[in-house]
């Protein structure tokens, strides 16, 4: 055991020491916010219900964000803490390696875009709390050492503050291309990431990129649904959406075999078809959401 895990490992026990039933549900309850399975639940809200287009630029970080995490795990290829030391706390035991810390980054890139675009007080009093308590969460329920999680912390930094730069100067370009380019861009892009690693964990991540952002251009010049709507209509919308979209989820992974990269895939593309095009579409014949005149 080198060094730095043995001093990961001896704050990780020493983080344990503070264990009580509060702390348990605290930190399992904070832990979901850098789940997939939440951002599953509230991206697709963003975009349907509240803004496409904060939508559309937060899907696309978080995606790099997440294909960066899942490289860079397999580049190091990093134990967890639960695996060095077998009597630690570690309700969840989060499979695969350690090192970044993927709630760590996905959380500080999310909410710290999001106060980006906000640009409010208390959005960035989010931005700074969530991805504190959910790094600390990580290490109190054993699934990370303190470097995964600082390292993690820096990642997410480091793609806001760059994304957030190149972000309005590479919208304005691509809006600037013919129809067919843009989707072009949406599919090559992503794919030319996915040549790089091709992983099961890096195929769900790319392959949301495609199917959502090859939609978009079509939900643009042919859809335009408006995600304002009253609230009764909002809540039939989220509903509906999410119902076809977690049976797309679960439905295909029950279909397809199983740990095989190309229907891992198909899978998530399909799913972000459906946010981007599918759902949309069904939205504005269904009269649950007007038809924007203009973009």
């Amino acid at each position: 055991m080198n060094d730095l895990i043995q001093w990961g490992l001896a704050v990780v026990q020493w983080i344990q020491t503070f264990r009580n039933p509060v702390f348990d549900l605290f930190f399992a309850t904070i832990n979901f916010l850098g789940e997939e399975d939440f951002y599953i639940l509230f991206l697709p809200l963003l975009f349907w219900c509240l803004h496409k287009t904060l939508g559309l630029r937060l899907g696309v970080i978080l995606m790099f964000s997440t294909y960066v995490n899942q490289t860079l795990k397999d580049f190091f290829a990093a134990p967890r803490p639960y695996q060095v030391d077998n009597k630690l706390y570690a309700p969840f035991k989060t499979t695969g390696y350690g090192i970044p810390s993927g709630h760590s980054q996905s959380t500080a890139t999310f909410w710290g875009f999001f106060a980006t675009q906000l640009k409010t007080r208390v959005a960035w009093i989010i931005a700074i709390a969530i991805p504190f308590f959910v790094g600390i969460g990580r290490m109190y329920l054993g699934d990370h050492f303190p470097q995964d999680v600082l390292l993690g912390w820096m990642l997410g930094i480091v793609i806001v503050a760059v994304y957030a730069w190149i972000q309005p100067r590479a919208s304005n370009w691509i809006g600037a291309q013919s129809f067919a380019l843009q989707i072009a861009i949406a599919i090559i892009a992503p794919l030319a990431l996915f040549a790089l690693h091709p992983t099961i964990d890096t195929a769900k991540s790319i392959g949301v990129l495609i199917g959502f952002y090859a939609g978009a251009p079509v939900e643009a010049r042919w859809i335009r649904f408006d995600a304002r709507a009253a609230w009764l209509k909002q809540v039939i919308k989220f509903a509906l959406g999410l119902a076809i979209l977690l049976a797309l989820r679960f439905g295909l992974k029950a279909i397809f075999p199983q740990d095989v990269v190309l229907f891992d895939f198909i899978r998530y593309a399909a799913m972000g078809v459906w946010v981007s095009i599918g759902a949309p579409f069904v939205f504005v014949r269904a009269r649950l959401a007007q038809k924007m005149t203009t973009n």
